[in-house]
């Protein structure tokens, strides 16, 4: 919502619709950076806004994986009402085995119809380093 006050308190020209559906995804993006990357518990007026600190997190290792992906995806869903969430999964890469990543796929309703979009989400040291 700021963005689009600040779009027109400069007087941009409106965008076409390509244009507008690239500035969407990369609002979104810059949505989910931030909102990943708060902690639970950190917000009094919304303790559950955020991703929990998987470091202190008591959850086997094995499930370690599956349990992210769902607090991702419940994350999204709570917080994200542009988009609806198809589905959040773990990509195992074995060149940087450090590294979390997970593709979630979500529905976004754009123009006259919805759009599936794909964005990577990687995680290093607890906190989301890049949304693609």
């Amino acid at each position: 919502m700021f963005e689009r006050l600040i779009a027109d308190e400069e007087e941009v020209a409106p965008p076409q619709s390509v244009d507008l559906l690239e500035a969407k995804v990369n609002s979104i993006k810059r949505h989910l950076a931030k909102l990943l990357n708060a902690r639970a518990g950190a917000s009094a007026a919304t303790p559950d806004l955020g991703l929990v600190d998987f470091n202190l997190s008591s959850v086997a290792t094995n499930d370690l994986t599956q349990h992210i992906a769902a607090s991702i995806r419940q994350c999204i869903e709570r917080y994200e009402p542009r988009v609806k969430v198809r589905s959040v999964h773990f990509v195992r890469d074995p060149d940087r085995p450090l590294e979390l990543r997970f593709k979630a796929t979500l529905l976004m309703p754009a123009l006259s119809k919805g759009e599936q979009v794909q964005i990577d989400i990687l995680m290093k040291d607890g906190h989301v380093a890049h949304i693609v």
